[in-house]
């Protein structure tokens, strides 16, 4: 990638390397360096004013961090936020997403391009391991939870669980959720959920703890009162295909971990009709385990398509029924077709889609095809999407 900053054209790449160019030298290209003239990343970015937030966990980073930036713009700061979302200035989409943690030349690009106050970013923990985000010097980092996803990557929940911890080895400000027992400095460490007084307009106990730890990032970080960050918190009514719910009784939901899944169906309590799948190409030992979730709180299950890339899509579906032992469900693989059996079956019940959130795509192996969860449920029940 190539990209132009105070008339110096900088690239990531030996082979786009030309003469005059500066190239960006980090963790992960320095064994492709051969005397080219360089810059660092650190160096980069230490002529800006913008503040790095940095957040990980398995789930809830993307609320958490559209959350702080919420507060943050409100506070009257320019935000912005990277990450499964895309990059997004004050609130407004500008690039479509690549990957939840870009590469550090496209997060310099967007610094420089936006000059945003605060910089909010989701750290994968793949970024982590990759040294994607080398070179930044974070000011606030979070940590929202940990439970079993991208085994496929670190092969084990240790080797996973390391990956998290090699981010809070600094002195920054650390904001920990206290239920997970991490080996990381604690030096500016603070830890919650703390049972903060507000009335969130998110749905669930797991978004009680996204709320908190953004306020409590944003407290810290800024020394602003906490009353009042609360307050503008409190006005947060959450994201597109997080919780959302579509229409009455129809919720939308990115789960796609046993965890995730746990959280967001045990929020509801009433009679649930749940749609999901799994994605294929990745970590196939969380399939039983989300069946066995849906056994556990759903009243009816349609398993179908969720991303199947080059796998067969009843192999995935085969390994999610494992888990199914005591609720009553059947196989719709056209995931349209499933969500519309949900819909018509639904008397009083909820119908919880989970899995795709917005996305608005299938990944097929050769193929990715549009298509939106809360798209197709606002088709069938005859109203037009905003």
């Amino acid at each position: 990638m190539k990209i132009a900053l105070n008339n110096e054209t900088i690239t990531d790449s030996t082979n786009e390397y030309k003469k005059g160019d500066l190239f960006l030298l980090t963790t992960q290209n320095k064994k492709y360096y051969t005397n080219q003239n360089y810059i660092t990343p650190d160096k980069l970015l230490q002529n800006t004013k913008t503040k790095f937030i940095g957040i990980t966990g398995t789930n809830g980073k993307t609320t958490t961090a559209f959350l702080i930036g919420y507060i943050l713009k409100n506070l009257g700061f320019s935000v912005g936020v990277q990450g499964t979302e895309g990059f997004y200035l004050n609130g407004k989409l500008k690039e479509e997403k690549t990957l939840t943690t870009p590469p550090i030349i496209t997060t310099i690009d967007r610094v420089y391009k936006y000059k945003p106050d605060f910089f909010v970013m989701e750290a994968s923990s793949h970024a982590i391991i990759q040294n994607r985000i080398d070179g930044i010097n974070f000011k606030l980092k979070i940590f929202t939870n940990l439970s079993q996803d991208h085994l496929d990557y670190h092969k084990t929940m240790q080797e996973y669980k390391k990956a998290k911890e090699l981010f809070f080895q600094d002195n920054s400000i650390k904001i920990i959720n206290k239920k997970y027992n991490l080996n990381i400095n604690e030096n500016n460490s603070f830890f919650y959920p703390q049972n903060l007084k507000a009335n969130s307009k998110l749905i669930g106990e797991f978004n009680k703890e996204n709320f908190e730890a953004a306020v409590l990032g944003v407290h810290k970080l800024t020394n602003i009162d906490l009353n009042k960050i609360i307050k503008i918190a409190e006005n947060f009514s959450g994201l597109a295909g997080r919780m959302e719910e579509v229409a009455p009784k129809i919720i939308v939901d990115f789960a796609h971990t046993p965890d995730g899944m746990q959280k967001v169906l045990s929020a509801i309590n009433f009679k649930k009709i749940v749609v999901f799948g799994a994605g294929g190409d990745r970590d196939k030992t969380k399939r039983k385990i989300m069946g066995e979730v849906a056994d556990k709180y759903a009243d009816y299950i349609i398993l179908t398509n969720d991303n199947p890339r080059c796998e067969n899509p009843q192999d995935i579906i085969k390994e999610i029924a494992k888990g199914i032992k005591n609720t009553p469900f059947e196989i719709i693989e056209d995931r349209k077709e499933a969500i519309k059996k949900a819909i018509n079956l639904q008397k009083d019940e909820y119908v919880m889609i989970l899995g795709k959130g917005d996305e608005k795509y299938m990944k097929f192996c050769d193929k990715k095809i549009p298509f939106s969860d809360r798209e197709v449920v606002l088709q069938l029940k005859g109203e037009k999407s905003e």
